[in-house]
């Protein structure tokens, strides 16, 4: 009683204060004013956040960093605040901005729905859950709700984005309406109902079957909802929570939850009405239940009065804000002050609708573990956070590579780059182990790559041990295949690293290839290091968007990682773009370009990119140095880089990379350098080097 009602005129806005708190450096542009957004409380709703040039997920990611107390002020504030016209391609991606927001993450208990998880996996919660939408029928409508009132811990924020949405295709937009008001409406209309709303609460009731029926809206098995894998762990769970239940025919389960208030107090300081009556009440329905017993006063067990639901749904209807989708806009929901629903859409003629969700309870406490390596950073299809810059230890030499490896971690590297191949993992080990030791991080906050080598195609298991060993670890963040190149086995007692002769002792050593194993057989192995919990990420080295498009389609786990060359030289606009669409991160080593292969006469000094007169140039504008700028376009075009350097000076430069960034049109002017020039191509060093000719890329 008393709440201020809803208005369409935007003219009256009292807090505009909210342009100077979010607006900076031409990333955001603040918009109070579209014909989208209604007026509650003197506010825009929802408000609106439209990109002011072409910004990718990474500096939308470093922008909601530095704005995170105010962003998530204005989610509390003005109930939902959508984000329009990012580069933001993929679930990784989307978690990726998620994980900058302040939001903690949780699991998804106890929904309805079916759902499929997109990022994450189970078990392990490293950032933000990515989630399907309600898998509803889509020519059937979802009701408005608070995403999981009918469950005793309902998250604090529910999260969509548009990952893709034919363009003119009508439905399927997600409305939203502010609940607050409809306390209003209801403390002016339905005053009784109120009332014996807020001094009796409410019970939910559902019917839910063993296993997913994908063909109901309701159709989450009691197993999903629960976590659980048999009847005694359910009932478990349940207990735990509250919940009483009754065991039926084809082990459906009658689940009733405990007694839940109707309304809550938001963080705008204002009454919501926070429940899940009306989806209940008008949408839970299937050959197990029957809306008007889905939900209940807690008193007594009497259903809702009808006329009162029928004018509330009226009202929902017409205060209603939907949300037009398009491709990488997404929306942060306050779920106490802000209930969603879902228009139905006709999914034939070839229309796609990918709508993808993350909730969260709560917020964060800030880490003052967080160190420069780790300010902008990656969400992998596993859910884990990988740091966008860290240590290559690729021509290292021994003996510095254990000061190299433990100056780096205490300079405020958390990502680590090895391999078996470049023949000192045992000193990286040692300098692991020296920073662990001295408690300058955990291993949690490190992540640490290693690769499969060519000869151990066939031997999968043995190598990842060999490099979990000689690196002191008991799991690898990541394992790569190194080369798409099977050569034939050679034992570790034998020679380690193998490297890639098969016997340099021959009269005429070359290469030997190991045409008994494919490359898919490699990856159902590498697939089995993750069951075993030996890597918690495995991917790709050096191949293109034909090969890794076939990976992804026979993958039982998604690649989360492809490292390749990359530098302006050699920008691979469109493996990049494939990549990212397909959720898969790119690593970019060679950031440099030519800097590592001179040495080793594979490059020209000539061929520095050190000295090129556009980058010397933008490095004049930014007061930084030329391999800065190389850096900060590899960081800044979504890549995560692995620049080597035995230097100390050199080590903390190339971490300084987040308190500045390249202009659109310095980015394009630093594209606009390829040329398409590898300098490491085995088509073209294994002839010369090994007598083997070698192509991978033609």
């Amino acid at each position: 009683p008393g709440q201020s009602s809803v208005s369409l005129d935007l003219s009256q806005h009292k807090d505009l204060n909210i342009r100077m708190e979010l607006a900076e450096d031409g990333v955001v542009v603040v918009v109070l004013d579209d014909p989208l957004q209604k007026t509650v409380c003197d506010k825009a709703f929802p408000l609106i956040l439209r990109a002011a040039r072409k910004a990718n997920f990474v500096e939308l990611q470093e922008w909601c960093r530095r704005k995170q107390a105010a962003l998530m002020k204005a989610v509390g504030e003005h109930g939902a605040v959508l984000f329009q016209g990012f580069d933001i391609k993929s679930g990784e991606e989307w978690g990726s901005v998620l994980a900058c927001c302040g939001m903690q993450e949780t699991m998804y208990v106890g929904g309805a729905a079916v759902r499929k998880l997109i990022v994450g996996c189970e078990g392990r919660l490293k950032s933000m859950q990515v989630i399907t939408t309600n898998e509803s029928p889509p020519k059937e409508p979802i009701p408005f709700h608070h995403e999981l009132a009918q469950t005793p811990n309902p998250p604090t924020h529910i999260c969509f984005y548009c990952q893709a949405n034919s363009e003119g295709a009508e439905g399927g937009a997600t409305p939203l309406a502010r609940s607050d008001s409809v306390v209003d409406y209801l403390a002016s209309k339905h005053p009784t109902f109120l009332k014996r709303l807020q001094d009796a609460g409410v019970k939910y009731v559902k019917t839910a079957p063993a296993e997913d029926d994908a063909s109901s809206a309701l159709g989450r098995s009691w197993k999903s909802m629960f976590g659980a894998t048999d009847k005694a762990s359910a009932e478990q769970k349940m207990q735990e929570q509250g919940y009483t239940w009754t065991w039926l025919d084809k082990d459906d389960c009658r689940i009733v939850s405990p007694k839940l208030d109707a309304t809550r107090v938001a963080p705008n300081g204002r009454v919501s009405f926070f429940n899940q009556i009306v989806a209940a009440h008008t949408g839970w329905i299937d050959s197990r239940n029957v809306p008007e017993q889905a939900v209940v006063f807690a008193d007594d067990g009497s259903p809702m009065p009808k006329d009162s639901l029928t004018d509330l749904v009226a009202f929902l209807k017409e205060h209603e804000v939907a949300i037009p989708w398009t491709s990488g806009s997404f929306v942060i929901v306050d779920n106490v002050l802000t209930c969603h629903s879902r228009q139905p859409y006709d999914p034939s003629g070839g229309r796609v609708r990918k709508v993808l969700a993350a909730i969260a309870s709560g917020f964060k406490e800030p880490s003052a573990s967080v160190h420069a390596a780790a300010a902008t950073s990656v969400v992998l299809s596993s859910g884990d956070v990988m740091p966008a810059v860290g240590l290559g230890c690729w021509k290292i030499d021994k003996q510095v590579c254990a000061e190299v490896v433990y100056q780096a971690i205490k300079a405020g590297y958390r990502l680590i780059d090895s391999a078996a191949d470049y023949g000192n993992e045992i000193e990286t080990g040692k300098g692991i182990k020296r920073a662990l030791d001295e408690g300058i991080c955990s291993r949690e906050e490190l992540f640490v790559v290693s690769k499969l080598w060519n000869s151990f195609h066939s031997h999968v298991d043995e190598a990842i041990r060999k490099s979990l060993d000689d690196l002191g670890l008991g799991y690898l963040d990541a394992y790569l295949i190194h080369f798409p190149i099977a050569t034939k086995y050679v034992p570790i007692a034998t020679r380690y690293p193998p490297e890639w002769l098969f016997d340099p002792s021959d009269k005429y050593p070359r290469m030997e290839f190991d045409g008994s194993v494919t490359y898919d057989q490699t990856w159902r192995a590498m697939e089995e290091q993750v069951d075993k919990g030996l890597a918690r990420n495995i991917g790709c080295c050096n191949i293109g968007t034909c090969m890794l498009s076939q990976v992804l389609r026979y993958a039982r786990v998604k690649p989360a990682l492809l490292q390749v060359e990359m530098h302006p030289y050699n920008a691979q606009h469109k493996l990049l773009r494939f990549a990212r669409e397909k959720g898969v991160q790119t690593m970019a080593f060679s950031n440099l370009a030519s800097a590592s292969y001179v040495e080793i006469g594979m490059a020209q000094a000539s061929d520095s990119l050190l000295e090129h007169a556009s980058i010397k140039a933008i490095a004049r504008t930014h007061a930084r140095t030329p391999a800065q700028i190389l850096l900060r376009w590899g960081v800044q075009r979504g890549t995560v880089i692995i620049p080597k350097s035995s230097n100390l000076d050199r080590l903390q430069q190339n971490l300084a990379l987040f308190d500045f960034a390249l202009s659109t049109q310095e980015m394009a002017e630093v594209d606009r350098i390829d040329e398409g020039r590898r300098f490491n191509d085995p088509g073209v060093f294994c002839e010369g080097a090994f007598h083997t000719f070698c192509p991978i890329y033609d």
